[in-house]
C-alpha cells in the first residue's frame, strides 16, 4: 500500500504545472507628441510672488504637459508648463 501512495504522489506531482514566474505586466506609455508638429507654450505662473505667510516664493522647476490640437488642415501642440514653487 505504501508504494501504491507513494506512485500515486509521484504521478500527481509530474501533472501539476510548475509554478511560473508572475509575469512582468508593463505600464502603458504613452508615445511623444511628434517633433515637427508646430509648438505653442502657455506658462502658467502664480498671480503673485509671495506666500502666504509672506515669504518670497523660489521656483523650484516645471511640469510640462502636451495638448495635441487639431485646426482643420492643421495639426498644433499645446505646450503647458507649470511652475512648481516653494516657500523660502
Amino acid at each position: 500500500i505504501d508504494t501504491d501512495i507513494a506512485a500515486i504522489e509521484a504521478e500527481l506531482e509530474a501533472l501539476q504545472p510548475t509554478p511560473t514566474a508572475a509575469k512582468v505586466r508593463q505600464q502603458p506609455k504613452r508615445a511623444p507628441l511628434p517633433a515637427q508638429f508646430p509648438r505653442t507654450l502657455i506658462h502658467h505662473e502664480p498671480d503673485n510672488s509671495h506666500c502666504q505667510c509672506g515669504c518670497a516664493l523660489k521656483r523650484i522647476g516645471e511640469d510640462a504637459s502636451e495638448k495635441l490640437d487639431y485646426t482643420p488642415g492643421v495639426f498644433t501642440v499645446e505646450r503647458h508648463i507649470r511652475g512648481k514653487w516653494t516657500c523660502e
